[in-house]
């Protein structure tokens, strides 16, 4: 069964809020939706994979749609962004950053249910891995993972968000099957995902990682792990340029 779709909706003015809400309500799909009157209050609790999709007003007091749009996708480059406006003018520059839909305030019924149904989608061939944990097959989409340790015969994924979960299984399989980069393997008993670090500790040796804690780096690695990090961001920031 699949799970109901998760929804960010970025709009200073709670008239238009409650309209957008009715329409997602009344679109036949299950939907859980957290309101933010500012870009800034969204972007502060936000982290990858926390959403299955965000709508966001253009033109709001304080941070705007486009600003919110480019700090959501430093975090995720993969949640789908749908942008509301009150005006036909078309943005030419709000589609910097990979937005799904452009949509005229008050949006049609019609309009919705195809974003909904889009988001849908994109949620079902997200790259991701599967985890047998408390007895279930759960599968995780990639960009939530942000580092593996193992732990015996146990490997503990810490996901995004201050989650954790526990399976059975060795590094070795797990590191065959996920894509390098942004996954590197740093030191026998970690996986790291670049994507989730912030800065590389020289005196620890260890890679800080974005909502917390620290990856370990084997010694003898660690000019090639500083590389690898430095090449992955250098990437990243070309891409978005």
């Amino acid at each position: 069964m699949m799970m109901g779709l998760k929804i960010a909706v970025c709009e200073d003015e709670p008239e238009e809020y409650e309209k957008l809400k009715r329409v997602l309500e009344q679109s036949g799909r299950e939907v859980d939706v957290d309101y933010f009157p500012d870009g800034s209050l969204l972007l502060q609790s936000f982290y990858a994979g926390k959403y299955d999709l965000i709508m966001l007003d253009i033109y709001m007091k304080g941070m705007g749609g486009i600003e919110t749009a480019a700090g959501i996708r430093q975090t995720d480059e993969e949640v789908p962004v749908a942008y509301l406006t009150g005006s036909e003018d078309f943005a030419l520059e709000a589609y910097r950053y990979h937005v799904l839909r452009y949509l005229v305030k008050p949006p049609k019924k019609e309009e919705v249910e195809e974003l909904l149904c889009l988001a849908e989608k994109m949620r079902t061939y997200l790259p991701s891995l599967t985890i047998r944990t408390d007895g279930r097959e759960r599968k995780v989409p990639l960009r939530q993972i942000r580092y593996i340790e193992q732990n015996n015969r146990n490997l503990n994924y810490f996901l995004t968000g201050g989650e954790e979960l526990t399976s059975r299984g060795r590094l070795d399989e797990v590191e065959q099957s996920v894509p390098c980069p942004p996954f590197y393997r740093c030191h026998k008993s970690f996986l790291v995902n670049l994507a989730h670090v912030k800065d590389f500790d020289e005196e620890l040796n260890v890679f800080v990682m974005s909502e917390g804690g620290v990856v370990y780096v084997r010694k003898q690695s660690t000019r090639e792990a500083v590389r690898a990090f430095r090449d992955f961001m250098f990437a990243q920031l070309r891409e978005n340029s």
